[in-house]
């Protein structure tokens, strides 16, 4: 696809009024002028003048702003992980059990393992 080489070099310096002419652009078109912006970045090393400035949308913010509520959670979470590591273990314990129960019988018996 190709595209305005102005509005290219616009947006790669990093001016606002470009930005805002492609907001109201699909997705899929920003993503391709936004490849196109980091291409000639690369290619005519340059940086935009504007901090924060993105071709793509701003990420949403975490729900989880509650630092008790998230240490909650992973205590949750580790306690959930060592009830089923001790549940693993205790499975493996008894089928070693049934396994040396097995072999002292036969052993007993006079027959081999």
């Amino acid at each position: 696809m190709e595209f305005n080489r102005e509005l290219i070099m616009a947006l790669a310096h990093g001016d606002k009024q470009a930005y805002e002419q492609i907001k109201i652009l699909p997705s899929v078109t920003r993503v391709s002028i936004g490849l196109e912006v980091d291409k000639l970045r690369q290619e005519k090393a340059i940086v935009p003048m504007s901090n924060g400035f993105s071709i793509y949308e701003e990420q949403k913010k975490s729900s989880y702003t509650n630092a008790e509520d998230i240490g909650k959670i992973l205590a949750a979470n580790i306690q959930a992980e060592k009830e089923r590591e001790a549940e693993k273990e205790r499975v493996r314990q008894e089928q070693l059990e049934k396994e040396v129960k097995y072999k002292v019988s036969r052993a007993r018996a006079g027959l081999s393992y």
